[in-house]
């Protein structure tokens, strides 16, 4: 029989776990806040996954690069799933102290831009086009010794922040052929004539496009309501208890019901 002494102790240990806070929940990730968002799918963010690990560099900048979304979309979802304000850098002009303050190489290095500087605060905000990588802005924190406050925008506009303020908007230092004296001789592509079509065949041409527009248009709307329909539906049976999202989801992907 345990001792009141090791009883005690156990009943304390036992007390601290059940009265421990939960672990905090995982912050998501890019590809994840997006496909929450609608703009993109599972396959989508596998495929840029693949070519990020095969290429290198940013996801967010492989994403665009691929043509899955467009910085826009990409901005404004983080901004709502996050609750982040954006920023246009393209109107922004930082203070000098601000500039000074934060170096150029870890805005090319981590794809970020200063925006203002809280001296008294020793808080730094920072223009990101991927505000979910925590392992950078911790990094960037420790780099500048700052409390680190994050802003969204895209990746293109902080590329010309960077050349613009840091820079002074220094164009293409790529030398041309002119600025050696050498004429090089330049091809000129002249289309050959468009053939002409009579009155009546263009009357045909644009009744057939204008057939299938309306084609196009009423299968839109077709497949509109049909996922309007999906969606009413599972709401149903989810309200009822006969199917949750996650079943959904999992069945979509060919997955086993969680």
């Amino acid at each position: 029989m345990a001792s009141p002494g090791v009883a005690a102790v156990v009943a304390t240990a036992t007390l601290r776990i059940v009265n421990s806070p939960p672990p905090p929940p995982r912050k998501k990730r890019l590809g994840e806040i997006l496909m929450d968002a609608g703009l993109l799918t599972e396959t989508q963010l596998r495929s840029a996954l693949a070519e990020q690990r095969k290429w290198g560099g940013k996801l967010g900048h492989t994403l665009v690069q691929m043509g899955f979304v467009d910085e826009s979309s990409m901005v404004h979802a983080l901004s709502r799933q996050l609750h982040i304000p954006t920023v246009e850098l393209d109107t922004v002009t930082p203070a000098e102290h601000v500039l000074q303050l934060f170096r150029v190489d870890l805005a090319e290095r981590y794809s970020v831009f200063p925006v203002a500087a809280d001296v008294t605060h020793k808080t730094l905000t920072l223009a990101s086009a991927d505000p979910t990588n925590v392992e950078a802005l911790q990094e960037l924190a420790f780099h500048t010794d700052q409390k680190i406050q994050v802003v969204v925008c895209s990746a293109s506009a902080i590329e010309r922040a960077i050349r613009k303020h840091y820079y002074g908007g220094a164009p293409n230092t790529t030398a041309s052929p002119d600025q050696f004296g050498i004429k090089e001789p330049t091809y000129e592509f002249t289309p050959p004539p468009s053939p002409r079509l009579s009155p009546q065949r263009e009357t045909e041409l644009q009744q057939s496009i204008d057939a299938l527009t309306q084609q196009v248009a009423d299968l839109q709307q077709m497949v509109a309501n049909q996922a309007r329909s999906l969606s009413a539906l599972i709401e149903v049976l989810e309200t009822r208890g006969a199917l949750s999202k996650e079943e959904y989801f999992a069945k979509l992907r060919g997955g086993p019901r969680p």
